[in-house]
């Protein structure tokens, strides 16, 4: 992500200054995208799954390289002398900070809570099996595991991932208890 960082926080800042960038920026992210999806489909072989870890850092990042553009705007407005449009680009800064807290609070916070449907899923296997609380139950699974990196060699990870699986429906086939 850090090359893609770079060009947007440059194209947000200096089109502003020059719009000449714009399109320079737009042939860019037409190149990286087709690049990078052929690159991600067909090429690279994942050793990690982050499970959406890094997609609020990159909507925080995106709309900080926002705010700075503004800024500069704001900024190179004030030095042209034009007092009617900076009081009317006033508000912007604030809408983007504004915006960015709703995106916390509305998608990034929620997204490290587990779903009240998988909870409730999880309550009636971990009442048959241990009377004991884990403190890592009621997490995302992605956030409870460590860093780690599969290797092709060792099948051992793939064997407990199919032997859960299969524990799993085998305990959906069978039918509810009532008390």
């Amino acid at each position: 992500y850090p090359n893609q960082f770079l060009v947007i926080i440059i194209c947000f800042t200096y089109v502003c200054l020059t719009p000449f960038v714009l399109p320079f920026g737009c042939i860019y992210f037409s190149c990286a995208l087709m690049v990078y999806k052929k690159q991600l489909l067909y090429v690279y072989s994942p050793t990690y799954e982050s499970g959406g870890l890094m997609f609020p850092q990159a909507i925080q990042k995106t709309l900080l390289a926002l705010l700075i553009s503004q800024l500069t705007f704001i900024g190179y407005t004030l030095i042209r002398k034009g007092l009617l449009q900076v009081a009317l680009l006033m508000p912007l800064p604030f809408l983007t900070v504004f915006f960015t807290i709703h995106m916390d609070n509305q998608y990034v916070r929620p997204s490290k809570k587990l779903s009240l449907e998988r909870a409730v899923r999880i309550d009636r296997l971990e009442s048959e099996n241990t009377p004991n609380f884990s403190d890592v139950t009621y997490q995302q699974p992605v956030l409870t595991e460590g860093a780690s990196v599969p290797d092709d060699n060792d099948n051992e990870v793939l064997t407990e991932v199919l032997e859960n699986l299969a524990y799993l429906q085998q305990r959906q086939d069978q039918p509810p208890r009532v008390a």
